[in-house]
């Protein structure tokens, strides 16, 4: 690199610099809200309209449940577990969550595949409940809810999977319905 290329890199750069300081000097303070509480003492970052006419936050959940499958795309015929986590909230947020072990939870499965299946959490919390599917329609999703009691109160988490979803779904025959690739002659006519 050349001297003088140099020179203007470093040039850019100084005048880079001068022109944030010039931003950050020419922006208002931000300053926190006069001792009457209304707000009015200045630029503040974040402001509540109306306070007192707000809705309060709500409180963190004392219990929270997750579910996922162990294969989002299984086979049609295949063996897929559902996994459920349960755990125990702090409500200070100041020490993680414990695990809700020895807790009985269900999973419900809904679509083309159906099906309600139990099992318990083990110390960490963790419910793993395995069955087999046997599912003629590819590429339909399945719905799975897990669900829970804590405390009695009721506690549920929804996933999915798809078998097979690279294929296309298959028709099921009904009455008066053709098979695909066969054809129906009627009299008078050829087929």
């Amino acid at each position: 690199m050349t001297a003088p290329a140099k020179r203007f890199g470093l040039l850019v750069v100084a005048l880079s610099i001068i022109a944030v300081v010039f931003v950050a000097c020419a922006t208002p303070s931000a300053s926190l809200p006069n001792s009457n509480g209304n707000g009015n003492g200045g630029v503040t970052g974040f402001h509540t309209p109306a306070p007192n006419n707000g809705q309060p936050t709500p409180a963190f959940p004392p219990f929270t449940i997750g579910a996922w499958p162990s294969n989002y795309s299984p086979a049609n015929n295949d063996t897929i577990t559902i996994y459920v986590l349960c755990r125990k909230q702090d409500q200070s947020m100041q020490n993680p969550p414990q695990p809700a072990a020895n807790l009985g939870v269900s999973i419900i499965l809904s679509g083309p595949t159906s099906g309600t299946y139990s099992g318990n959490t083990n110390a960490d919390g963790l419910a793993a409940i395995t069955f087999t599917i046997n599912d003629p329609n590819s590429g339909q999703p399945v719905t799975v809810t897990a669900s829970t009691t804590y405390s009695g109160q009721a506690y549920s988490a929804t996933t999915f999977f798809t078998p097979n979803p690279g294929a296309q779904a298959t028709a099921t025959a009904g009455p008066g319905s053709t098979p695909p690739g066969s054809s129906t002659a009627t009299p008078g006519n050829k087929p």
